[in-house]
């Protein structure tokens, strides 16, 4: 948040405050603006000048700039709760929840009985991942307020995504008694049947909601996917299949405008090319590199593609006591965007001399350390399936780092990724279509390809089927390749408390023990999935599955 003072002086900000004031009595809005923007031009600071400056940008489209002028005001009243609850709204719009978590916070800091504050806490809570927080965020807002449908609603569907069903269904209940019609409290009540396996009950709980016909466009379609999900588990397939495809077109509708030209495929390409023309001797580090303040003794990195296994295998990692993981925190975005994106860029960083690496080592492992503070494990593992674009990166900053390359048959990877919702954004809007989800896959898998042929990586390859059918013999070799010893503790992964983010798709499925439903679910819908074969069969030889 920006610092500032009030100033100019106290008085003459003061005045002209007392005049805006005046003037929106006056119902003069324009002239309240006018005269708000000028004292700012003027360097004179006060909460109200850029609360109104931010009400304009906001009316305007531009919450972005809203959110800026109110976080100026916070920094200038940060006990002023009208100010916080405008920084946390506008916070929440722009989906920056770590915004919107520091201003209820602010809030609550100046009264804690309010139970709308604690519950919106917990859902910006919740939006971040943070999901013991959001429940007890939920929890103390229920205390506040027994009656609040709201809140019984949001944390039952924390109870059924962890898996807890029967206190999702109470909680569901209680919610549906207050608001027979409580669009989370519905969608709990179906996933808690899901869990128990009830997919018949769990689909009628589905489709009343769409036929309530209450929810905003972009809440429909993961509905769509709950209908979907609940017929594909009574094996009707052919009934699912259309409402996968109904639920990513609008999707594809809803986030056109700002992902229909969408750079990923291009991206992949040009790295492709780019390393298609390059030396391996370029792309080893200059250095070994060294000793970082904050780091870890043992550095993996957890990659692939979406829906290949990782998060099962992180979960099984994180159960080993020396074995702490961080799962998509995004840690090399920054540098990608900076040394992966242009030709230029490419050549800048197979040229970086130690210096410089040891000042991204340094941002990197300051990261990390902002997640995991008291962290003592020995190992670190850094899960982020898409980071196999990032591999020429890894190999420059971290030559000892062990990379877990996940593979998992390419025909089940892409329809699991097709049928399930991602947050829309960059990659993952190609997911939205059967053809460009094969497309990307295997762009993806070139990328990593080459990468491997072209710099120095210490890789292994991990196959979710192998682990499926022999986890012990699996894991303990996973464990001997990235230096630690098996622990009993990884056969019982799913009591572990909960490594994974409650979001992902695959939060369900590292709650129960290792299940075989996943292998080769792709030719229940197999005359659906024709088209994508051939771009997908040549992966599928390569990784050694099974070509028809």
């Amino acid at each position: 948040m920006t610092t500032e003072v009030q100033t100019g002086t106290d008085d003459a900000a003061g005045r002209i405050a007392a005049d805006i004031k005046a003037a929106i009595a006056d119902g003069d809005l324009q002239r309240a603006f006018d005269m708000a923007t000028r004292a700012i031009s003027r360097g004179l600071r006060h909460p109200q000048f850029f609360m109104l400056r931010g009400r304009r940008m906001e009316a305007g489209g531009h919450p972005q700039f809203a959110l800026e002028d109110y976080q100026r005001a916070a920094a200038i009243a940060p006990d002023d709760v009208v100010v916080q609850e405008a920084v946390a709204n506008c916070a929440m719009e722009l989906r920056n929840y770590r915004a919107a978590v520091e201003a209820y916070k602010a809030i609550l800091a100046q009264d804690g009985k309010r139970a709308d504050i604690h519950h919106h806490l917990g859902t910006a809570l919740a939006n971040m991942g943070e999901s013991d927080a959001a429940e007890r965020a939920h929890e103390t807002a229920i205390a506040v307020d027994p009656q609040f449908a709201d809140a019984l609603a949001s944390l039952a569907l924390i109870m059924a995504r962890k898996g807890e069903s029967e206190k999702a269904r109470s909680l569901a209940e209680k919610s549906l008694a207050l608001e027979p019609v409580q669009a989370t409290a519905m969608v709990a009540m179906g996933q808690a049947y899901m869990s128990d396996r009830n997919h018949a009950e769990a689909e009628k709980w589905f489709t009343k909601l769409l036929d309530a016909n209450i929810l905003y466009p972009e809440n429909r379609a993961p509905v769509l996917t709950l209908v979907a999900d609940a017929l594909d588990a009574q094996k009707k397939y052919a009934e699912a299949f259309p409402y996968y495809v109904q639920a990513n077109e609008e999707l594809r509708r809803l986030h056109a405008p700002e992902q229909g030209n969408n750079a990923a495929p291009e991206a992949a390409r040009s790295l492709i090319t780019y390393f298609e023309n390059e030396r391996a001797g370029r792309w080893t580090s200059p250095d070994d590199g060294g000793r970082v303040e904050g780091e870890f003794e043992g550095h993996v990195f957890l990659l692939g593609f979406m829906r290949s296994g990782t998060t099962l295998l992180e979960q099984v990692l994180a159960s080993n006591p020396d074995i702490v993981a961080l799962e998509e925190k995004g840690l090399l975005l920054r540098p990608g965007e900076e040394y992966l994106t242009s030709v230029f860029s490419l050549n800048k960083l197979a040229t970086l001399g130690s210096d410089e690496l040891g000042k991204l080592r340094k941002q990197y492992w300051s990261k990390v350390r902002e997640y995991l503070p008291d962290a003592t494990a020995r190992v670190f593992v850094d899960k982020q399936p898409l980071n196999t674009s990032k591999l020429p990166l890894i190999a420059k900053l971290f030559p000892k780092a062990r990379i877990l390359f996940a593979i998992r048959d390419p025909r089940d990877v892409v329809f699991s990724c097709f049928r399930r919702n991602f947050k829309v954004s960059g990659t993952q809007y190609e997911f939205l279509n059967v053809e460009t989800c094969a497309r990307i896959y295997s762009l993806i898998m070139r990328v990593g390809e080459i990468s491997r042929e072209r710099c120095a990586l210490n890789v292994l390859e991990h196959r979710y089927e192998d682990m499926v059918e022999d986890f012990d013999g699996r894991i303990r070799a996973v464990c001997d390749f990235i230096g630690v010893e098996w622990a009993e503790t990884m056969r019982r992964f799913d009591e572990h408390k909960m490594v994974a983010d409650l979001r992902s798709p695959s939060a369900l499925q590292v709650r129960r023990p290792i299940f075989r439903e996943g292998v080769g679910h792709w030719r229940r819908y197999g005359e659906q999935l024709k088209p994508i074969l051939p771009i997908l069969e040549p992966w599928a030889k390569k990784f050694g599955y099974p070509v028809d």
